[in-house]
């Protein structure tokens, strides 16, 4: 039973199994835009209250910003949280799947409000296809057995676009998507950080990104001293540069520079 039908969003409720399926015919294009949408995604909610979300991201191609991200957040997924609509299981809270779309860049983007960095209390799962989602929910997943050849992840040279741009295609199996779209989701992080803070790193000299190797493997000020063959005092110094060169507040803001070590 179709619930809502907007410019951009449908959301359909099957009352068997108290759930939604939310779907996008074509994708919002600016903020304001995909915010109307949202709202009338939680209006739906308030009235009918689901326990199962599905959300098909086939045509779904707009990349929120951090402050959106918030937004959706606060608005939309933590009054459903304080209110007492939400459980815990042993998947987490609610059962929530997203079915990749065609633009995987958004996808990845729109994972970014549910990761271990954000406040969410949701963590939802991520499929290839809708039946795999529907097998979640229904706790029907089957243990399917790949052979060697369709494990084997593949690494294909497209050539060329009329743009000038490589296109590389990326195989892997179905049931990994979950895995893999995190991995590329760190790989674009990890790639973000590096561009912003580079001037950053090589501001440091050859003591200080020496001594810095040592202080991202834990060491302390005593047996840095001992490996450098430098004094404390000498040590100190130098992590008091690294600090402010780098701008750093506490020790795990340090392990973040352990991409510009490897």
């Amino acid at each position: 039973m179709i619930i809502y039908s907007g410019p951009h969003l449908i959301l359909t409720y099957e009352q068997d199994n108290n759930r939604f399926i939310n779907s996008w015919k074509s994708s919002p294009t600016t903020v304001e835009i995909f915010k109307k949408e949202m709202l009338e995604y939680l209006s739906a909610l308030e009235r009918i209250n689901p326990t199962q979300i599905i959300w098909l991201q086939q045509n779904y191609t707009f990349q929120i910003d951090d402050e959106t991200k918030l937004w959706v957040e606060e608005t939309i997924m933590k009054p459903r949280f304080e209110v007492g609509c939400i459980s815990q299981s042993q998947d987490g809270f609610h059962h929530i799947a997203f079915v990749v779309g065609r633009d995987v860049l958004a996808h990845i983007m729109m994972m970014a409000v549910f990761d271990e960095k954000s406040r969410s209390v949701f963590k939802p799962k991520h499929f290839a296809t809708e039946k795999d989602a529907r097998n979640w929910l229904n706790r029907e997943i089957l243990d399917t057995v790949y052979d060697v050849q369709s494990q084997r992840q593949e690494i294909i040279y497209k050539g060329i676009d009329t743009d000038g741009t490589a296109i590389i295609e990326f195989r892997k199996p179905a049931s990994e998507i979950d895995r893999t779209l995190k991995s590329f989701k760190s790989i674009l992080e990890e790639n973000d950080f590096i561009k912003n803070n580079i001037e950053k790193y090589t501001s440091l000299s050859k003591r200080e990104k020496e001594t810095f190797k040592f202080v991202i493997k834990g060491f302390s000020n005593e047996q840095i001293s001992e490996s450098m063959s430098i004094s404390s005092n000498t040590v100190r110094t130098h992590r008091n540069r690294i600090w402010k060169k780098l701008d750093i507040k506490h020790f795990r803001d340090c392990l973040r520079y352990q991409c510009f070590i490897n």
